[in-house]
């Protein structure tokens, strides 16, 4: 592959024939411009004057003269914001400004002389200037200065911003009788011309014409077929141009093409990607919602239904799949799958980028501003802000996704889209799957035997005798009210800390005990009956410590060493199990999962030595919530004690916590790394504060990769790297481990070095069988793998011993009443595991049907869709936008800002998306018609009415045209939201058929062309510089939609970026036709966006871009010559025309015209003959640089063209294809 060198390929390829700068100036000169430049025919750009340019009438107007003024100098200390305001003064609004205050107003209308806020603005005294020195705001001009002056003289008029006032069909101007007029549109913007003094430009020449016309409502060139066909009949009858664009829009190929190039913008604004972003930017599916957006815009899906579908195709009554699919629209934000990182904290920011994503796309307004407080410059309070961010805060989703090796996963909520085929098969082995379930689920009279005789068994010794322990008192660092219940739990009230620590003082008068039972329960006055006192209802425990004191002799105490630990449930997306809890030096946490799953939950501690007093004992449990989740504290709690002898205990299991890496440590040897201690095997728990090298890897960090019994991939290089975990047993036992690594192992059990093997190999299964002793109480267990080169793996499987119970059987040792139904059925199933033959075989056609069925369901698209939770998620404005800082005394409900109107709809038992949908497309509504109209225009004219396009508020610009926009907005609406109508008027229009041409004098009036003077020449858009250059090689494989595709690209891009467990750390290129899709269906990783697109500015799409910049950097050149991609389009466009006739006049006119669209002057034309008879030249003298040039790209070279001849046409054709006629439209 030919990559971007720091001298071009082309230069150098050029040099040989001594032509490159030269043929590159003639190639520039056809354009009238320098490559990638966008100077104008008469070597201006339009666009160079910092001078504005305004059309005025004789009034000045609030909103479009003074407003931009205050609103840029003044508003942030003096406008809506009441915590920055400063002096109580507000400036926008006419009450305000003009109010008398201690004989004091800002603004006396009328007279601007004795106006203070003039005083204020002219002043040079730093104590008395406005703005202030040091705000970073510019001091007023003159000219601003004495317009301020003018309008309060004529009376300092307010008037409420015009987007925030319903869009009223204005009357049709005077020059719309004009012959020039063609349509309404160019009434408008004849009437701003003649105040102006302006004429209007001549109308482009057919070829032109046609061009732009194909570029803008296909993405692609005409052929020169359809280019000469149009420009003959254009010659004979003007509406030949109406008839092309209804052709264009209505009829098959063009339709498809239409959809492909209006989606484009479409997937910038809903940040479509292929990957999450943030972490592992792991692969997810979703093209499906993109293929929905094609399937929209080719159907001509009227846009109120598009954009409810999307908003909320999930909450349509009886939605049908595609409505589904399309609420993928707010699915497309990033997500994250970082370890350690707070589920409830991204939650969160899903909500808050769907909120400002709605708020940019249908709103045009910068609503994330209010996050942290009012909105500085825009009527958005802080509470409206978070009234939107409630339609968004209900996604049935985690925060924190786990981490799978799939890259074409569906990230929950998802749904299945299978064709019939595949449905009828999955629905036959659902059924199978279903049939051996509830075979399963239904023990027989002999395994309810056996069950029972277990759980028999673990009573028979007296063991497991449990004891309420009676409370008598309940106290909390943080000043947390506790009622004592009738059932002896204990239940906090009040307010809710962020952080706290619950004291719990009991009796019991039983002596020798071993077990203490948490009961963790739900009640009414916690937040949706559950367990805990966070607004979703979870909990988390940080650590749980205890004492024993004896009640006739209290100085008679000792603290309780904890051996073991146990729980029903362990949220499963993060470091949160049980053993966290046994410490209370670190940051780790058991999580309840409370806010996921119904119920209460149980744990249960030993201790290493029996407790308990003669007379009776007060035991004091200290519950500690210091974690990174505020306000997670259990809600209600009762304990239980229990005795336990030794046999008892030795037959619970072990309790692990979860794998820990640190490393890699880099040696220049594998002795070195054998023989070098680098810490982490030290005696001693697993220390997760102290740093072992000088890096941060060099720390114990989570490593969720590491799962049991499957190997794990480790860092690439020579040295060691560390894997730990603590290892809690109530007696002391022998641990069997089946272990394997690449290369050697070395195994430290509570620092003492218990198995070694110095080896060179690849990781396998079962490689070591190493028995390792374990003391009563915690076990550190360091498994240290030492690489001598290339990659390294680890594999880790601890053997069952059969006497010891299955985890989930530990539940049975629990007093009856404390078991619920889901606990005591998974106790049940993990015993008939153990001894049940007939269980054992179900379990083998289970997972063979299950296999089947995930086999089937592998090959079935699938896509990310909206799904609203059962029980709503209470929202309240958060402190200072921060996720852990909800101020519980406002909650807010669902709105919009009442600037904008309201959402009405209760139908469904409280407002939801998808009447905030209906609002955004009904009539009270006075933004979204102006939003999509203003893009549409953007999308041929390169900026919109207003010019602003992603703010339509206060600091957003006026429009060049007011009345036209509204109008357009109204016809939209009134039109049944036609969006194919409202692309035919503005391109049928006058003012878009212009020529591109300047004149000195229509320049000098309007520099930067306000009133639309001439049609402004564009650079095409990235996807469009690609697919033009396929489309005239004959390259590009033209399909409607399908999963995206990886085309060209350097090699290691992906690599540079990506983590090493990241599923998308490696590029796999595409063969055959996914090479040469359209550029839309090309794979999108956010961490490494396509790099030939990203240089033409085509953004990353982690967040909403609702317009993108435009460079011209040499770096586009450098792509336009050497890209793989472009090459190869450059060769078989030579190919192409080579085989088009003999003749090499010939053959570079057709060339010419495929690639610009355009014929050559003779100077022009015989300077490229001349070019390509010293390729010639060159090449045949240096055949093997030919044979290479021509070799580039997957495509076949053909063996019938000398490969000389091939060469020569292809260096002239990537210099077209490279050229500014080729990639600006004119």
């Amino acid at each position: 592959m030919i990559g971007l060198m720091p001298q071009s390929f082309m230069i150098r390829l050029c040099a040989a024939a001594g032509l490159p700068i030269f043929l590159l100036a003639t190639l520039g000169a056809m354009g009238g411009m320098g490559i990638n430049g966008l100077n104008a025919t008469d070597g201006t750009t339009g666009l160079d004057s910092d001078v504005p340019s305004r059309d005025r009438a004789s009034e000045i107007r609030y909103g479009r003269d003074i407003r931009p003024i205050l609103s840029d100098r003044c508003f942030l200390c003096h406008g809506p914001d009441r915590e920055t305001r400063r002096a109580d003064l507000r400036l926008d609004g006419f009450d305000s400004a003009t109010r008398l205050v201690d004989d004091f107003a800002a603004i006396i209308p009328g007279d601007s002389k004795r106006s203070p806020l003039m005083a204020r603005i002219t002043s040079t005294d730093p104590d008395e200037m406005m703005p202030p020195p040091g705000s970073d705001k510019h001091t007023l001009s003159p000219d601003q200065v004495d317009l301020i002056a003018r309008w309060i003289d004529s009376g300092a008029p307010y008037e409420a911003h015009w987007a925030f006032e319903s869009p009223v069909r204005a009357a049709l101007p005077e020059t719309s009788d004009d012959p020039w007029c063609e349509n309404e549109i160019d009434a408008f913007i004849l009437e701003r011309m003649r105040r102006q003094g302006i004429s209007p430009n001549p109308e482009a020449d057919a070829a032109t014409l046609c061009r732009r016309l194909f570029l803008d409502l296909t993405g692609l060139p005409p052929s020169p077929k359809e280019l000469l066909a149009f420009v003959s009949d254009f010659e004979q009858d003007r509406a030949a141009y109406g008839r092309l664009v209804d052709r264009l829009l209505n009829e098959e190929p063009f339709v498809t093409r239409h959809a492909e190039r209006m989606a484009t913008p479409w997937l910038d604004l809903a940040r479509y990607a292929d990957t999450s972003g943030i972490h592992m930017d792991a692969g997810r599916s979703i093209w499906l919602w993109r293929d929905w957006v094609l399937e929209a815009y080719r159907d001509n899906k009227p846009f109120d239904e598009f954009v409810r579908e999307q908003l909320a195709g999930d909450l349509i009554p009886e939605p049908t799949v595609n409505q589904l699919i399309a609420s993928g629209f707010n699915r497309n934000h990033v997500t994250t799958d970082e370890g350690g990182a707070i589920d409830e904290e991204y939650l969160f920011e899903y909500a808050v980028d769907r909120a400002n994503t709605t708020g940019s796309v249908f709103l045009g307004l910068s609503v994330g501003c209010a996050r942290c407080h009012d909105h500085k410059f825009d009527p958005v309070s802080i509470d409206e802000y978070y009234s939107l961010i409630a339609f968004f805060n209900n996604n049935d989703e985690p925060g924190l996704y786990s981490q799978l090796p799939d890259p074409t996963r569906a990230f929950e909520p998802a749904l299945e889209v299978p064709d019939a085929d595949s449905a009828l098969l999955l629905e036959r082995l659902k059924v199978v799957v279903g049939d051996v379930e509830a075979e399963r689920a239904s023990p027989t009279p002999e395994e309810i035997a056996r069950v029972a005789e277990f759980v028999a068994g673990i009573r028979a010794q007296d063991d497991w005798r449990w004891d309420i322990a009676t409370p008598i008192s309940a106290t909390s660092r943080e000043g947390t009210v506790f009622e004592l219940l009738e059932d002896h739990s204990v239940l906090a009230t009040g307010s809710v800390p962020d952080f706290d620590e619950h004291v719990l003082t009991l009796s019991t008068d039983r002596t020798d005990l071993r077990a203490v039972l948490l009961e963790v329960l739900g009640h009414e006055s916690l937040p949706g009956g559950r367990v805990g006192r966070a607004g979703n209802g979870n909990a988390v425990l940080a650590s749980i410590t205890g004492e024993i004191i004896s009640r006739t002799d209290p100085d008679r105490r000792r603290a309780l060493e904890w051996s073991w630990a146990w729980a029903d449930v362990e949220q499963d997306n993060d470091d949160f199990k049980v053993a966290n809890a046994l410490r209370s030096d670190n940051d780790r946490v058991w999580a309840l999962d409370a806010h996921q799953q119904d119920g209460s939950r149980r744990a249960v501690f030993t201790t290493v030595e029996p407790f308990g007093y003669e007379g009776g004992s007060e035991l004091v449990l200290r519950l500690e919530y210091r974690s990174p989740y505020p306000q997670h504290e259990f809600g209600r709690v009762r304990v239980q004690v229990a005795n336990a002898g030794r046999d008892a205990l030795a037959n619970l299991p072990a309790t692990t916590t979860n794998w820990y890496i640190t490393g890699p440590f880099s040696t220049s040897n594998g002795r070195t790394a054998y023989m070098t201690e680098f810490g982490p095997e030290e005696p001693g728990p697993l220390d997760f504060i102290r740093k072992f090298g000088t890096q941060e890897i060099h720390t114990w960090r989570y490593a969720p990769l590491v799962l049991e019994a499957e190997t794990v991939s480790l860092a690439q290089g020579i040295g060691a790297e560390y894997l730990g975990r603590e290892i809690y047993v109530p007696t002391a036992r022998t641990l069997e481990l089946n272990l394997g690594s690449d290369d050697g192992l070395q195994i430290y059990r509570n620092g003492t070095l218990v198995h070694q093997n110095v080896i060179d190999r690849g990781a396998a299964p079962d490689q070591d069988r190493v028995e390792v002793e374990l003391v009563p109480g915690r076990n550190t267990l360091v498994c240290k793998v030492i690489n001598t080169g290339g990659a390294g793996a680890f594999y880790h499987r601890a053997l069952e011993v059969d006497q010891v119970h299955p985890p989930e059987a530990v539940a049975l040792t629990l007093p009856d009443g404390a078991l619920d139904d889901a606990t005591r059925v998974r106790a049940d199933e993990a015993l008939r595991r153990r001894f049940s033959p007939r269980y054992l075989e179900l379990s083998e056609r289970l997972v063979a049907a299950r296999d089947q069925l995930a086999e089937a369901r592998a090959s079935v698209p699938k896509t990310m869709i909206m799904k609203e939770r059962a029980m709503p998620r209470e929202t309240y404005v958060m402190m200072r936008g921060q996720y852990d800082q909800p101020d519980l005394d406002r909650p807010v409900s669902r709105g919009v800002p009442a600037v904008l109107g309201a959402v009405s709809g209760e139908e469904r038992g409280g407002l939801d998306r998808l009447d905030l949908a209906d609002w955004m497309v009904g009539d009270e509504n006075p933004l979204t018609a102006r939003v999509t109209v203003n893009r549409f225009w953007e999308i041929f004219f390169g900026r919109g009415i207003v010019e602003t396009s992603a703010d339509f508020g206060l600091q957003g610009a006026w429009p060049t045209h007011p009345e036209l926009l509204d109008w357009l907005a109204v016809d939209f609406r009134e039109n049944d939201w036609d969006m194919r109508a409202v692309l035919r008027r503005i391109v049928t229009s006058a003012t878009y058929r212009q020529s591109s041409r300047i004149t000195p004098e229509t320049r000098a009036l309007d520099p930067l062309n306000e009133s639309y003077g001439w049609f402004p020449r564009q650079r095409l858009a990235a996807e469009q510089i690609r697919d033009q250059a396929l489309y005239v090689a004959d390259l590009l494989v033209e399909e409607l939609g399908g999963p995206s595709v990886k085309p060209y690209q350097p090699e290691g891009l992906w690599q540079e970026v990506a983590m090493l467990q990241s599923n998308t750390r490696y590029f796999e290129r595409s063969e055959g036709d996914g090479l040469w899709r359209r550029s839309l269906y090309t794979y999108w990783k956010r961490a490494a966006p396509p790099p030939s697109m990203l240089s033409f500015d085509a953004p990353t799409r982690e967040y909403c871009v609702t317009s993108r910049m435009v460079t011209n950097t040499p770096l586009q050149a450098l792509v336009l010559w050497n890209d793989e991609q472009f090459v190869e389009a450059s060769r078989k466009l030579a190919e192409r025309t080579i085989r088009s006739g003999d003749d090499d006049d010939e053959r570079l006119r057709i060339m010419v015209l495929r690639a610009h669209g355009s014929t050559l002057e003779a100077e022009t034309r015989t300077v490229l003959l001349e070019a390509l008879e010293a390729y010639r030249l060159r090449y045949e003298a240096a055949p093997d640089d030919a044979a290479a040039l021509v070799s580039v790209g997957e495509s076949k070279t053909p063996e019938d063209i000398p490969a000389s001849e091939l060469a020569a046409w292809t260096m002239l054709a990537n210099a077209l294809l490279a050229s500014d006629a080729a990639i600006v439209k004119d």
